[in-house]
This record gives structure tokens, sequence and C-alpha cells, in this order.
């Protein structure tokens, strides 16, 4: 059976792969790079999640291959929160590069790579939903997920992706080289052309996110330069978790989902990111959750440093994301209403901000 929705469809060929016969599927995420996930049940029953993205914007297949093998081999350590992808049973269409196709966890039917996963159980939890509980299950997830994923790269190997190691932050030196480019013309290029946006809400918006980065760009390159050249334990973290991507059932971690954002970092990039994520402003409970923290993984000095000016980067970098998609994609299509919630949620964060007290 095939589904239509918005001009995307699980393909027969799709099915066939994965011997799976879907009964229903609704689109439950897509965006700015045209990716979509549906919520799949099929005729046995099952419910699974179902990847549609464009091969333009997938990650490499070495690197998609890479991180298939790093989260099977987390899951068989019983680590089960994650969902690990299925290998499809035959391939529809060759996949370029020479990848051996019985280790592919993905599919590609012409310009499309198809990903079949489990549905993770559970909910996710708005800020104002959240519970202390929740965040406490929430940091101990992560920490065991931290503990496996380091312990999986000693048995699946090194690569360019996923390594343990001792050097400076990739989100460090990733985020300064993003300020170096809107200290030096990008920021002035974004106002002038986004402050003309045909979408009124996101043109107010980027004016208003514009106006911060103007006030907090000149400590944050400081900040991040100093950091720069400091190495730190790096090791396997999700890079991309956010309220969205932890699942819940009755104060338990149940899911945690969309993971191909993985790669080696330090662990706080994993921390700041999410907590922000749920207490947005509120300073005080995001000081509480980071001491939390601290009572699974102790940070020294430098780490507190560099949790600070990661959490700094996080709330000030994050709507440039947004805005840059804008701009590069010349639309003049109003922009989507869960975009510009999401854009208001971020810009009220930035225009707030402070730098967080260190964590002791």
């Amino acid at each position: 059976m095939t589904i239509q929705f918005q001009n995307s469809f699980i393909p027969p060929s799709v099915q066939r792969a994965y011997d799976v016969s879907i009964r229903t599927a609704t689109a439950v995420s897509g965006g700015f790079s045209g990716a979509t996930v549906f919520r799949a049940t099929t005729i046995d029953g099952r419910e699974l999640a179902v990847r549609r993205t464009p091969r333009s914007v997938a990650l490499p297949p070495e690197r998609m291959k890479r991180l298939y093998r790093l989260l099977r081999q987390i899951s068989q350590a019983g680590f089960r929160l994650i969902p690990v992808p299925f290998l499809p049973a035959r391939a529809a269409s060759p996949v370029p590069g020479g990848v051996d196709p019985s280790f592919m966890p993905w599919l590609q039917v012409d310009e499309i790579i198809w990903q079949i996963e489990p549905w993770m159980p559970g909910t996710s939890l708005s800020g104002d939903e959240v519970t202390t509980l929740d965040v406490s299950a929430a940091l101990i997830a992560l920490n065991q997920f931290h503990q496996l994923a380091t312990k999986a790269v000693r048995v699946v190997g090194s690569d360019d992706w996923f390594v343990n190691a001792t050097k400076p932050s990739p989100a460090v030196l990733k985020r300064l080289s993003i300020v170096n480019e809107l200290t030096h013309g990008v920021l002035d290029l974004l106002h002038r052309q986004l402050s003309t946006d045909s979408d009124e809400r996101f043109r107010g918006l980027a004016v208003r996110v514009c106006k911060s980065l103007r006030t907090w760009l000149p400590w944050l390159h400081c900040e991040l330069t100093a950091l720069a050249t400091i190495s730190f334990p790096i090791q396997p973290v999700l890079r991309d978790v956010w309220r969205a991507h932890v699942l819940f059932t009755d104060n338990e971690v149940t899911g945690l989902i969309d993971l191909s954002a993985a790669a080696s970092d330090h662990v706080t990039v994993d921390v700041t990111r999410l907590v922000r994520s749920w207490y947005g402003t509120d300073v005080a409970k995001i000081q509480k959750s980071m001491e939390e923290y601290q009572s699974l993984r102790i940070l020294n000095a430098s780490e507190l440093r560099l949790l600070q000016v990661l959490d700094a980067s996080t709330v000030l970098l994050s709507p440039v994301t947004w805005l840059r998609r804008r701009m590069e994609s010349c639309d003049t299509a109003n922009v989507s209403n869960e975009v510009i919630a999401r854009l208001v949620e971020l810009t009220i964060v930035a225009e707030t901000f402070n730098p967080l007290p260190f964590v002791s």
C-alpha cells in the first residue's frame, strides 16, 4: 500500500525491501531541508518511524554506515532507549560510492534516501510540562548513553566522526567559525536581506535576533577564542538532543530519537542544549540541573567554563540557523507557524541572555 502525503509517499519498493506492509502513515515532522518523518503502522501492528530524505541533504553514506554500527553496538550493550535502523533485505537501486549494500541501513530510490526504524514509545515534554524528576531521568539516560558510546568506539573502532580523544572541542571551533563569519559581513547581510522579508512575523524576529547578536558577538568571540586551543575529553555525543528528542513515560525516559547529528565532542554539548531547551530563560533551574549533572559526572574548572560558553553559543547562534536557511533559500512564501513558534522562543531566550554563572 502506498500512502500519499503532500507529494511524499512510502513506495512499494521500499516496503518490499524492508519486508513491511504499511497500513497507515502520518507525516509527523519536516523542515527546510525537505526531509520528512512518517509514523507508520504495519498490517501486523508494528509502529515504525519511516524517514524520507533527499539525497542532496542526506549524510554521507560512510557516515551513515558508521553511525549505524555505533548505535547497534550501544543497543547490544543493553541501552534500549535508542532506535537502531533496520537493514533492508535488498536494495531498490545501488548507492553511489561502492559501500557494501549488506551493511547499509538505508535504501535509495531515485534521489530519495529511505530509512526505517522502530517508533519509540513515550511523548516529549515542553518546558511547562517537564518536572525535576523528568530532568533527572533525562540526565541519567544521557550519561548512560555517553558512557556506553565511549565503550562502543573501542569495539567498533574510531573513524572520522566517532572517536575517543583529547583535543579541542569541535563545537567550539565550529561556533568560532560561525562567529567570525557573522562578524565579517554575514550579520550585516542577514539584517539587510531579512529586514525586508515578505513574512512580517519572520522579518520582525530576524531584526530582533540581529540586535542581540551585535550586543554579544564580541564577548562570545573572545570566549570561544580562549577555549579553541584547550584540549578536552572528546567522545561520541548526540549534539542535537533537545526536548523534542527525549521521550517520557511516567517520569521515565523511554526514547532518545533523531540521532543523525551524532559525532564526537565534549559531553557538555548535549547537557547544555537539552537543559536550556526546557528551561529557556530560567537560569536558576538551569544551574540546579547542571549541579545535579555533576553528581553523575564531575566537571573540572576548564570543563565548567566550556559548559558556560557552549551554553552561550547555543543560545545566541541557534536562531542564526533559521535566519540563514531563510536567506539562502530565497523563499518568499510565509514561514510555517511551527517554525515561527520555534523562532519566537529562540529569539526571546537570546534577547534575555546572560552568561551562566560557573557551576560549582
